[in-house]
């Protein structure tokens, strides 16, 4: 392969990173995505001898890398506040907008369950993002009906507050353990990630997902 093929090449996967970059929902993913896309370009301003190309990407990745490390300082507020505190006409404003991916991860969910069930609004900076609700069963265990969180706050850090650094949320209602069930490919990675385990149930034969809180 000639050389100046490789340098197109790099060239062509910079602006791919940068372009898939700007389609992504999480601003994390996009600036992680964009920082690489651009040092990608500015390598290859380097070789192809384009000094504005190679200034401006690296210009770019710099702003990116300054971000991140922004980012990571993790300043945020969480809180969580049940249904009965918020009221329903604010809740179901916030359900009825994210109403069809809510059921794209909860598709055996619906919304009476949810105001039947013990519900709360997770809020971000005073920002309303998700929704918890829980289906209370025996013996201390509870099943998760719904966790969902808005697509621009899908960085995990909600869940580890939740399951981590909150769990008296559950131990106040007497929760000792947690379960849940989806066939979403998406939605069990996240629970994986948050320390659930994935375990067989012999008497529903089917997987389901456990936390001891």
């Amino acid at each position: 392969m000639e050389l100046q093929s490789v340098f197109e090449i790099i060239g062509y996967a910079g602006s791919l990173l940068i372009a898939i970059s700007l389609s992504m929902k999480s601003l994390l993913k996009l600036r992680w995505l964009n920082m690489i896309g651009a040092a990608v370009f500015s390598v290859y301003g380097i070789l192809i001898g384009a000094m504005p190309i190679f200034i401006v990407n690296g210009y770019i990745a710099l702003m990116n890398i300054w971000y991140l490390i922004d980012y990571s300082r993790d300043r945020t507020k969480f809180s969580v506040d049940s249904l009965s505190n918020v009221g329903h006409y604010y809740f179901d404003k916030f359900y009825q907008f994210y109403e069809d991916d809510i059921r794209h991860f909860f598709p055996n969910v619906n919304y009476q369950m949810v105001k039947e069930s013990e519900t709360f609004l997770l809020f971000r900076d005073m920002i309303p993002v998700g929704i918890l609700s829980l289906q209370m069963l025996d013996e201390g265990r509870a099943e998760i009906l719904v966790d969902y969180m808005a697509p621009p706050f899908r960085d995990f850090k909600f869940g580890k507050y939740l399951y981590q650094r909150k769990s008296y949320i559950f131990r106040d209602r007497n929760v000792h353990q947690l379960e849940a069930t989806t066939n979403v490919k998406s939605y069990r990675s996240y629970l994986l990630r948050q320390g659930f385990r994935e375990v067989f149930d012999e008497v529903q034969q089917k997987q389901i997902y456990i936390m001891k809180i």
